[in-house]
């Protein structure tokens, strides 16, 4: 018999509940000199649609609004989520069942808006099972005729002994081998899958040093956490590249290391189609 949905929830859910609210921050997208965000872009997105993982369930998904500001988006997304934990908690013989939504505002970009949301609440069943719902935040774009929702996140993980490090250990901000390396992440929040390189360069006196260079295929159900990119205290150089062509570079200040929760940096595919360097973190959801 194949699983139900409550068993794999039990899974996914709770697992991801311990998670819930990584992301953090109080404010709108900034760099660490208070300017907006890097980015290489075009001006509007082109495609039309909503593109998302939505559990199938008796309760509807929300149409996008139709005047796209601010609260509106965030509304839209606080919307979105609760109809999806109400759906995958659902079961015929649910006799209890609570779901919620928590969205807050990034920044406007693209004629649309940057939102993160979360999704919680719990259900009881005829059984006398009790489940709890929790899960990692989701970033939305939402723009006059497209929403695109990214939530998925897939490690890639080092060994920690290759993890990029100064020769001697007053230069590094965390020991080998104990979890407290910078990692970054890359959300496509582009209707369709993009090939994306990321390249981490230490710019020393004697030239640059790859510190590290991957090629991630990200899309708006496949987000990527890479962790394990360096230890090293200083700026090091970020070059995002896509397949077609953008390209972006950001400097990344490690001087005192990654922040306690959530990567250092994020790579955005924009809905355009462009590139986006975001940091801090986006602002929290609970």
């Amino acid at each position: 018999m194949p699983p139900t949905r409550r068993s794999l929830l039990r899974a996914a859910g709770l697992s991801a509940a311990a998670v819930a609210g990584c992301a953090t921050g109080d404010g709108p997208a900034t760099d660490t000199e208070g300017s907006t965000p890097t980015e290489t872009d075009r001006p509007t997105p082109s495609a039309t649609g909503t593109f998302a993982d939505r559990p199938s369930g008796p309760k509807m998904y929300p149409e996008p609004p139709a005047e796209v500001t601010a609260d509106a988006a965030v509304a839209f997304a606080e919307e979105f989520e609760a109809a999806r934990v109400h759906n995958s908690l659902h079961e015929p013989d649910v006799t209890d069942l609570s779901a919620r939504g928590t969205a807050a505002h990034d920044t406007a970009a693209h004629r649309g808006h940057y939102v993160v949301a979360t999704g919680g609440g719990y259900a009881n069943y005829e059984d006398g099972v009790h489940a709890d719902w929790g899960q990692l935040p989701a970033l939305y774009f939402v723009g006059p005729g497209l929403v695109v929702r990214t939530a998925e996140l897939a490690d890639r993980v080092r060994d920690c002994e290759d993890v990029y490090a100064a020769p001697e250990r007053a230069g590094n901000f965390a020991p080998a081998c104990e979890g407290d390396d910078a990692s970054y992440r890359a959300y496509c929040l582009h209707p369709e899958p993009r090939e994306l390189t990321v390249t981490v360069e230490w710019p020393g006196e004697d030239g640059a040093t790859t510190v590290l260079e991957r090629t991630h295929t990200v899309g708006y159900d496949r987000g990527v956490e890479q962790l394990g990119v360096t230890r090293r205290s200083g700026t090091h150089r970020v070059t995002a590249s896509l397949a077609d062509g953008p390209t972006a570079t950001h400097e990344w200040d490690l001087a005192t290391g990654p922040p306690e929760y959530g990567p250092p940096l994020t790579v955005l595919v924009t809905p355009t189609g462009g590139l986006r360097f975001h940091r801090p973190a986006f602002p929290e959801v609970r």
